[in-house]
């Protein structure tokens, strides 16, 4: 090689590295700005749960609970896997296929209102919730707007407009909706409405002007070979739901209702965490979907992607009991241990969301579901052996296996080559 082509290609080579260095410090920033958005809309949530404890009572507040898992399933099953299509197709220009992403999650939330219709009338939902449940159902509708908008933000690498726009709509609309409740049940869901209406607002208005559109406006506005994908995502996401939720409705069952409070309070610090996982998938899977080896670029990621949920685990394994018996009591201290389980979870659920955006991102995410699906028998198998005799601490050890296991299946597309 001649000295010209050796210092063409030295140069190359840097303005590389400054590119990719530029290319991780964006993603930091956005990652950063949603991550705190995410997090100060559950510092609101966890308020909010306190108040409404106080002001409700027991009974309603258990009847409010019951209702919002409900609406908060029928939410994240469709919006898990689905979403992260979405972005990846808005980021590549492909509507018609988005289009159709679309579709299939109306459809989902339209088989939920038939569903919880069902259930009220033939008095199988519970006699607490049976005539707010098939009411409430249908403000699933609202509620998918909040993704469908803060995906076309992401797409273009604006989450830092979305996350100001989160930042002010929870702010006004979980406080609204807090404060209706001293007007009773009915002013109560009239208010979360109105929050769901003024984030959804909000985030329309962020991406009207610089989103890509949802719908094509002209050539193909079909593209039916997206529905097998689509399918294949919404399993996903329903088998994540399922997942995440299984441990607390058999502690309630096999152990009672002091133990599920104890592992409910644990869960809530493992919640937020992964809310800083959340935050780095979604920035960087718009990304990702614009490289041609998405791999590679992950494997250069996987040491600072895993540094943060490790240096999580330790920080909760020694700061576990200050974190719980400071605001909550000395009464909640046997959450503690499950607490300190609950962490060291961080590190292959991390793992596992930067896998299935790599898989997203090159489309194979039709592997998802048989993971999640796996993930999930083996969850509910430990549950049911772990929690009669470990209670809450076996729920955190199951759900630490079933997330090791399903993190294994991501390594050989993330191990370095």
């Amino acid at each position: 090689m001649g000295l010209r082509a050796r210092i063409a290609s030295m140069a190359f080579l840097r303005a590389g590295r400054r590119g990719y260095t530029r290319w991780r410090e964006r993603l930091a920033v956005q990652s950063a700005l949603w991550g705190m958005a995410l997090a100060w809309s559950r510092v609101l949530g966890f308020f909010q749960t306190l108040l409404l404890a106080h002001w409700l009572g027991p009974a309603d507040f258990g009847r409010f609970s019951a209702l919002q898992s409900w609406l908060r399933f029928g939410h994240e099953s469709g919006e898990s896997g689905l979403s992260m299509l979405i972005i990846r197709d808005l980021t590549r220009g492909d509507a018609p296929r988005v289009g159709m992403y679309v579709i299939l999650r109306g459809l989902w939330i339209a088989g939920l209102c038939g569903l919880a219709g069902l259930a009220a009338w033939g008095a199988v939902a519970p006699p607490a919730i049976r005539q707010e449940l098939p009411a409430l159902t249908p403000v699933l509708f609202l509620m998918l707007i909040i993704p469908l908008q803060g995906a076309r933000l992401a797409a273009i690498g604006r989450l830092d407009r979305a996350a100001v726009v989160v930042f002010l709509t929870r702010t006004v609309g979980l406080t609204g909706m807090t404060l209706a409740a001293r007007w009773g049940w009915t002013a109560l869901w009239l208010g979360f409405a109105a929050a769901m209406a003024l984030d959804s607002l909000g985030l329309w208005m962020a991406a009207r002007r610089v989103g890509p559109p949802l719908w094509p406006s002209a050539g193909q506005r079909w593209a039916p070979e997206a529905m097998g994908e689509g399918f294949q995502m919404l399993a996903f996401g329903i088998l994540g739901s399922l997942y995440a939720r299984a441990d607390s409705m058999l502690l309630l069952s096999l152990r009672g209702s002091v133990e599920a409070g104890f592992y409910g309070l644990a869960y809530r610090f493992y919640e937020a965490g992964l809310l800083l996982n959340n935050a780095l998938t979604v920035a960087l899977l718009p990304r990702l979907a614009r490289e041609e080896a998405p791999a590679h670029r992950a494997r250069r990621l996987l040491g600072a992607y895993l540094a943060l949920p490790l240096g999580m685990a330790i920080g909760i394994a020694l700061l576990a009991e200050p974190l719980i018996q400071l605001p909550f009591g000395p009464r909640y201290l046997p959450a503690v241990p499950m607490l300190q389980w609950l962490g060291l979870s961080w590190i292959p659920a991390f793992l596992s969301g930067l896998g299935s955006t790599v898989w997203i991102s090159t489309g194979r995410s039709g592997r998802l579901p048989v993971v999640f699906a796996v993930g999930a028998a083996m969850n509910l198998s430990l549950n049911l052996i772990l929690i009669p005799r470990w209670g809450g601490v076996g729920a955190a050890i199951a759900l630490l296996a079933s997330t090791t296991a399903m993190a294994l299946a991501f390594l050989p597309t993330l191990r370095p080559r």
